[in-house]
């Protein structure tokens, strides 16, 4: 059975939410705006999971009408460690993976959900990269690709938002397979 912590990132909603605000500080307004097809009650029930579990925190408070309005950060770098996942039977980790591959497909229906019909989409120019490879690669040369990969990532994650730049959600797994 996955840690507590497992159990947080390993929820669809959850998810999006870490992966909305992991590169920037966002209120539970801005994240809702992020998110309309989830309801305000569900979100909010999420975010405060979120923060309850130490996934998130409240970095900053505004004052806004006679009310409080909390922005929101990831608390470190978000990832699960090996003893997060320890544990997890061969079913947890099947669903871990339904999850995930879901948040993924949801992400490719808004795209395509953003485009009108019957016009040709542009998958290229839109910077949609999908991207399938067989690499051979030793414990130590796999740890040190995906360290580089999340450095890359990070680094990237570090640009402000402007007219220039579009949102884009990089994802990538990296299974090894027995041959």
């Amino acid at each position: 059975m996955p840690t507590s912590k497992a159990n947080l990132f390993l929820h669809p909603i959850r998810l999006r939410i870490i992966t909305a605000i992991s590169t920037q500080r966002m209120t539970a307004k801005q994240i809702a705006q992020s998110m309309p097809d989830i309801p305000l009650t569900t979100l909010y029930r999420n975010i405060n999971a979120l923060a309850e579990g130490g996934i998130i925190q409240v970095v900053e408070e505004n004052q806004v009408r006679g009310t409080v309005e909390h922005v929101y950060a990831l608390t470190g770098i978000p990832s699960l460690t090996d003893e997060d996942l320890r544990g997890m039977s061969k079913a947890d980790c099947e669903q871990a993976f339904t999850t995930y591959l879901s948040t993924l497909m949801s992400d490719a229906r808004r795209y395509l959900d953003g485009k009108p019909d019957g016009e040709e989409i542009h998958l290229i120019q839109d910077g949609v990269v999908v991207s399938r490879i067989e690499l051979f690669l030793s414990q130590e040369e796999n740890r040190s690709m995906n360290e580089r990969i999340q450095q890359i990532i990070l680094e990237a994650g570090q640009n402000e938002p402007d007219h220039l730049r579009k949102r884009h959600v990089v994802t990538y797994v990296v299974i090894p397979f027995d041959s």
